[in-house]
């Protein structure tokens, strides 16, 4: 695992970035020699076959980061925005769980940050057109109103239940 990570470094000891087409080939040796000196290891080729395997089912977008620049090797600083987006929700609302708090704000989460001041989200927001900010706006309002239905179903079966088939009835009168 310690010799694929280093094949699979973005940077050569110069720094400078690596290119796909190296990191390739390089992989694809490593991989091939694996399996030809775990061939016959009782204990390691389990564990070898699975790497490869894993390896290979990743191959289309595991070369991605050194052709397009700016794209990340790994998602880590992703996990950690989005896990220091939870922790604050769960500091605000006291509640353990942010599931309700992700679902219903979904990718507009990221758009909040609470060290950015007031006239910073103005100038920010001066910055989208009022085209985008009604498609914007329309998409929040069918994820709400999906959420909206999905409580009501929850906490109130019935009665949910009752408006639906007498929405069903107007629909087959008409």
């Amino acid at each position: 695992m310690i010799e694929l990570a280093h094949l699979l470094r973005t940077e050569d000891e110069n720094g400078h970035p690596r290119r796909a087409r190296q990191v390739k080939r390089e992989v694809r040796a490593f991989l091939e020699e694996l399996e030809r000196s775990t061939a016959t290891d009782t204990e390691d080729a389990p564990i070898a076959r699975h790497l490869i395997k894993t390896v290979r089912n990743r191959w289309w977008g595991l070369f991605t980061c050194y052709r397009v620049p700016g794209v990340p090797a790994t998602n880590n600083d992703q996990e950690t925005f989005f896990n220091h987006l939870k922790q604050r929700q769960r500091r605000i609302n006291g509640h353990k769980s942010v599931h309700e708090f992700v679902v219903r704000y979904g990718a507009y989460a990221a758009y909040v940050d609470s060290r950015e001041t007031f006239d910073q989200l103005l100038e920010r927001l001066r910055q989208v057109s009022d085209m985008e900010f009604q498609k914007a706006r329309q998409a929040w309002r069918e994820n709400e109103a999906q959420m909206h239905k999905n409580f009501r179903f929850r906490h109130d079966r019935t009665k949910f239940l009752k408006e639906l088939e007498a929405d069903w009835e107007k629909i087959n009168r008409r």
